[in-house]
């Protein structure tokens, strides 16, 4: 969601855009080949595995793989990490027709943006696995939203091996100090609450992901469903957020920023989308933000000041999905099946649960979400509770080629609506022009 994608947990948009730092994909570190049958001396085939750094968690990360490595003798996982780079499927492909790279990318963070590297055939279908008799994955352990993540023209590419969403962040501190004793439950409250939490311009009630970039088209989205409104249509063939519920779910944020009440410029950073360091700074009482960001909040401001409550409603709940993806690049028939045993044990819900504790990140699909150690986390971590039952009513953003073009385009005219330089109406109409041409 929302973004670390790829996910350096301090680098995600979220968990992308949501929330979603793309694991970088170089060619000069490539260890594996995509045509060649490698083999270690006991005779495994070698499965080169791309990922982003995770930062504290992938010595974790490199402990799954182990516990992999041992259980079975036919596939050695050999883990290369890569650095961030905006520039991840370019290398990729760049890699591929230089017959290097991975035979599996773990924990893509972009994964709408997957359609470029699919158009060059690199990429390895996923349909037939999941539909074969005794596969551990099947199509029906991921819900629609979670599907549709990795989906392209009817076929699935990818999984989603991370989830995540946002919900309000607030500091109870401050909370307590302006006499409000509970979070708010819709936006009217919010924007009322936001006003008692606000000081001039040391400390504001609220920060709004103000910025380009892929954070606040992610943010804004559950705004523009809430109330009422559509980002596409069915078949993803035109945008529809130029509407009057877009206008009135852009309104709702550029009012806060008039009134005074929201955080009214970018505190963007190379490792980090302004909202955590709005609060961490406290310079704001209130912001969207992803389940990965709470450690750093925890230490800055106190576990006991960081509240977490949904995020409030203009009418009808609403949530984006942000997911990090996984996909087999074609190989010989023994990576393939490699790179498929891993991804099926990387899904299993004792080693999924144990790496989402670790890294904030919520179930992708049902067997984790109903395994009791998952369940018991959650009882134990009521402010994960709160993520993670967000996913129920959560939609995901278009798998579509022309995705980035049409994030970006909006980002701009999001931005230039919060700093007040134009209207809600006039923005939102630039940023379908711009969409409709990244469309074509």
């Amino acid at each position: 969601m929302t973004s670390r994608s790829l996910l350096a947990r301090r680098t995600r948009v979220g968990i992308a855009g949501a929330t979603a730092v793309i694991a970088a994909l170089t060619t000069t570190a490539c260890g594996g080949s995509v045509t060649g049958n490698d083999s270690d001396s006991a005779g495994r085939t070698t499965i080169t595995v791309w990922a982003g750094s995770t930062g504290g968690t992938e010595p974790l990360k490199r402990q799954l793989i182990d516990q992999f490595n041992s259980s079975q003798h036919k596939y050695k996982v050999e883990l290369e990490v890569q650095p961030a780079s905006t520039e991840a499927h370019a290398k990729l492909i760049n890699a591929v027709k230089n017959k290097q790279g991975p035979n599996l990318v773990l924990d893509d963070g972009a994964p709408q943006e997957l359609g470029q590297v699919i158009a060059t055939g690199s990429v390895v279908p996923l349909d037939s696995y999941l539909d074969r008799k005794g596969s551990t994955l099947t199509k029906s352990d991921f819900t629609k939203g979670m599907a549709d993540t990795g989906t392209f023209d009817g076929k699935v590419y990818s999984l989603p091996t991370q989830g995540g969403d946002y919900a309000l962040i607030y500091n109870k501190k401050m909370f307590t100090a302006a006499g409000i004793d509970k979070p708010p439950a819709t936006w009217a409250e919010l924007e009322r609450d936001a006003a008692k939490l606000t000081h001039g311009t040391k400390q504001y009630g609220m920060y709004l992901p103000i910025g380009t970039g892929g954070t606040a088209p992610f943010y804004w989205q559950s705004m523009l469903w809430s109330a009422g409104g559509e980002f596409m249509n069915a078949d993803n063939t035109k945008v529809e957020f130029n509407s009057p519920a877009g206008v009135r779910a852009l309104t709702a944020w550029t009012e806060m920023v008039k009134n005074g009440t929201a955080y009214p410029t970018s505190l963007q950073t190379p490792s980090d989308n302004g909202n955590t360091a709005a609060m961490t700074s406290k310079r704001a009482a209130m912001a969207i933000n992803g389940a990965y960001n709470l450690g750093v909040l925890d230490e800055a401001l106190g576990k006991e000041n960081v509240g977490v409550a949904p995020l409030p409603p203009l009418d009808k709940p609403a949530m984006n999905l942000g997911t990090n993806n996984s996909y087999i690049m074609k190989g010989t028939a023994a990576q393939e099946a490699g790179a498929w045993a891993f991804l099926q044990y990387w899904l299993t819900p004792k080693t999924q649960a144990k790496w989402d504790a670790a890294n904030g990140f919520l179930p992708t699909n049902t067997r984790t979400t109903d395994d009791p150690a998952w369940k018991k986390y959650l009882e134990q971590n009521p402010r994960m509770k709160v993520f993670a039952d967000a996913l129920s009513y959560a939609k995901s953003r278009p798998s579509i080629e022309a995705y980035a073009g049409i994030s970006d385009a909006l980002s701009v005219e999001l931005e230039k609506a919060l700093l007040q330089k134009e209207s809600p109406a006039e923005a939102l109409k630039k940023a379908e022009a711009g969409a409709t041409a990244a469309l074509k």
